[in-house]
């Protein structure tokens, strides 16, 4: 080949490698459309209607009550990032991405999906710039209130919030259990925990073993029906609380907080913890945190996204290894066990 030859040859690599750089900054500079689609396809219900085998458009229209065309739109955008599979055919057929959104899939996302399309998440973000600029949550900007006064002000936002959470803590429980290992503790205190599913699965464990499940007094209200179906009634206190400003539960022999911490700042959550350690007293319990860990510098993972969210919304923050350790310093605890370098994590510390 000429010399001018290669020239164009490099040209056109180089040409090429940019347009690449060019449509994944595309991609990801229009999530807040993406986020949009898979919002819709998931209030729409179409991942449930297509569990069988692809459904024509058309069908599907008529069953979401939907625009044909409007719907073939949406459903082809999410097709591009591999919630469906578009079909010769014209037809939509449900991808293994895609099956994380059906509603009967135990500890799916759908629940999740849901939360960021809520006006209560989703208004926020239109105003983050003050939470970069401030360091403060756009949340209390917009609507004049933090975050959990809005949801006591908001019966209806109020009920969604405490499912999702519950859904969580089955994600949870489900997930940690073994590591956690219930069965070498006599008494567990479940701190926020819910409608006291993740407690009833730990007992369930642990058949000689009790629990406190302290909460709000409207969540906890909620408990005794799951207890029941669970076989935990008489083993379980229900007490309904404020952590911040109620007596905790003292006598336990290990005190969990699962995807509690990081909705706060660390003065705040030294602020907790310490209420813990006080609680503990001379004995040797264990604190447990099943929480996010930020892995090092340039890794993927959602803890960095959620991180996001934390600081838009609630004013908390998503933490490395680094930062957790210091929170337990700072709160009379040291980290005894090695958690998972990133991601959804099990943080065991004892009192020193």
């Amino acid at each position: 080949m000429t010399d001018a030859s290669l020239a164009a040859v490099a040209n056109f690599d180089e040409q090429q490698a940019l347009d690449l750089r060019e449509r994944q900054i595309a991609v990801l500079g229009s999530a807040k459309q993406i986020a949009h689609v898979i919002y819709v396809v998931t209030e729409l219900g179409v991942a449930d209607l297509l569990v069988d085998g692809p459904v024509p458009v058309a069908q599907l229209a008529a069953a979401t009550e939907s625009h044909e065309d409007a719907l073939r739109r949406i459903l082809r955008a999410a097709s591009a990032v591999g919630i469906f599979d578009e079909q010769e055919d014209g037809s939509f057929a449900l991808t293994p991405l895609g099956e994380g959104l059906t509603s009967a899939r135990v500890g799916g996302l759908r629940p999740m999906v849901q939360f960021s399309g809520a006006d209560f998440n989703r208004l926020p973000y239109a105003e983050i710039l003050h939470s970069v600029r401030t360091g403060e949550p756009a949340f209390n900007k917009v609507f004049g209130m933090g975050f959990y006064d809005y949801l006591q002000a908001h019966p209806e936002a109020n009920r969604f919030f405490e499912g999702f959470m519950a859904h969580w803590s089955r994600r949870l429980a489900d997930r940690f259990a073994a590591e956690l290992a219930p069965e070498r503790f006599g008494r567990i205190a479940d701190i926020g925990g819910s409608n006291g599913y993740f407690l009833a699965k730990m007992l369930q464990r642990n058949p000689e073993g009790t629990g406190v499940l302290f909460d709000l007094p409207e969540v906890v209200a909620d408990a005794e029906p799951l207890l029941k179906e669970h076989g935990v009634t008489e083993r379980v206190e229900v007490r309904g609380g404020d952590f911040f400003t109620d007596d905790l539960p003292a006598g336990a022999d290990a005190y969990i907080l699962k995807s509690i911490v990081h909705n706060w700042p660390d003065d705040t959550c030294v602020t907790l913890l310490r209420r813990i350690r006080a609680a503990i007293g001379d004995a040797d319990s264990r604190l447990i945190a099943i929480d996010q860990i930020v892995p090092p510098r340039n890794q993927w993972d959602h803890a960095k996204i959620i991180d996001i969210d934390m600081l838009v919304l609630f004013g908390g923050k998503e933490r490395d290894l680094r930062e957790w350790q210091a929170l337990f310093t700072a709160s009379g605890f040291e980290l005894v066990n090695t958690p998972a370098s990133r991601g959804w994590a099990l943080l065991e510390a004892r009192p020193i």
